[in-house]
């Protein structure tokens, strides 16, 4: 369920992400606002382009939160602990 729920986070983040990517590509007085990097993306790329790169996204996300949890079930069983989710 932790897996689920890490994904699910990153698809509703995805876009906000992508907006702050945009926004902070150049940095000084050059920058975009929130706005502008929005309507340029929605005009080159439509909805889509708002969700590029949650492929790798989900893959990492799925990846970190594995290795938490398997990192937490080895530190609780060191302590004497049962592992989560053993009977």
């Amino acid at each position: 369920s932790a897996f689920i729920a890490g994904i699910l986070s990153t698809f509703a983040s995805q876009p906000g992400d992508m907006l702050l990517s945009a926004v902070n590509k150049k940095g000084g007085k050059d920058r975009k606002s929130t706005f502008t990097a929005l309507k340029e993306i929605l005009n080159s790329e439509g909805v889509p382009g708002l969700f590029r790169g949650l492929n790798a996204r989900i893959l990492h996300t799925g990846a970190i939160v594995t290795l938490q949890l398997s990192i937490y079930d080895a530190v609780k069983q060191a302590c004497g602990i049962a592992a989560t989710g053993a009977a």
